[in-house]
C-alpha cells in the first residue's frame, strides 16, 4: 500500500488518512449542530423572558394603580353582581381622578390592554384610550375579581357594610404575535392587589 511520507520516513497509508478525515468529519458536523441547537435555545430563551417581562409590566402598573388608588365601587360599567368576573377595572387615583383598564381590539389580530385616566364621558370614546402591552403581544384573557362585592367604606346603618379592605384578582394571559413557531409563547399571570387607602 502506498504511504505518504513525512520527514523521517514514517508515513500515514491512504487508508487511515480517509478514516482520520471521516471522524473528524462526524466530529465537526456533531460540533455545528450543538453549537446551532444551543444558540436556537438561547434565542427561544431570550424571546420568553422579554415577552413575560413585558406582560409582567402591563400586570404592574394595573396593581400599582389599584395599590395607591381606590375601587371606583359607583361605576356603572360593570356587569353585576360584583362579585364575578369583571372585563373592566375602575379605580380612583391618589388625586380622586379616574383610571379604567380593559382588554380591547387593538388591531384586527392583537387584544391590548388600555388605560383611561378620566370620566366616563371622556373614556367613553376609543381614542381616548392608550395601550399599555407592546406590539408584539396580543391579550387573549384580562379578568378582574373584586372583593368585597360592596364598598366597604359605604355606611350602612348601624355600620359600615364591610370589615374587608377591597382587594383586586388580576388574571391576565397573553400571547406573543411571532409568526415562527420558535418564538410563540403564551404566558399566564395571576395577582391579588389590596387598596393601601384607607377611608374611615
Amino acid at each position: 500500500m502506498p504511504k505518504i511520507l513525512i520527514a523521517g520516513g514514517a508515513g500515514f497509508t491512504i487508508m487511515e488518512t480517509v478514516l482520520v478525515m471521516a471522524i473528524f468529519s462526524i466530529a465537526t458536523t456533531y460540533a455545528v449542530g450543538i453549537f446551532v441547537k444551543s444558540n436556537t435555545v438561547q434565542k427561544r430563551t431570550a424571546n420568553v423572558q422579554q415577552l413575560t417581562a413585558d406582560a409582567r409590566f402591563v400586570v404592574e402598573v394595573m396593581a400599582r394603580e389599584v395599590r395607591m388608588g381606590t375601587i371606583d365601587y359607583d361605576y356603572t360599567g360593570y356587569v353585576l353582581p360584583l362579585d364575578g368576573p369583571q372585563t373592566v377595572l375602575a379605580i380612583k387615583d391618589q388625586d380622586n381622578q379616574p383610571v379604567r383598564f380593559r382588554r380591547f381590539a387593538a388591531a384586527e389580530d392583537r387584544q391590548a390592554v388600555q388605560v383611561c385616566t378620566g370620566d366616563d364621558v371622556f373614556c367613553s370614546l376609543d381614542a381616548n384610550w392608550t395601550d399599555i402591552t407592546p406590539d408584539n403581544l396580543t391579550v387573549n384573557r384580562l379578568n378582574f375579581y373584586i372583593a368585597p362585592a360592596q364598598d366597604p367604606f359605604s355606611w350602612q346603618l348601624p355600620d359600615y357594610y364591610s370589615d374587608l379592605q377591597p382587594l383586586v384578582t388580576i388574571i391576565l394571559e397573553t400571547e406573543s404575535l411571532a409568526s415562527a413557531e420558535l418564538e410563540q409563547h403564551l404566558s399566564y399571570f395571576q395577582t391579588t392587589v389590596s387598596s393601601r387607602s384607607y377611608q374611615r
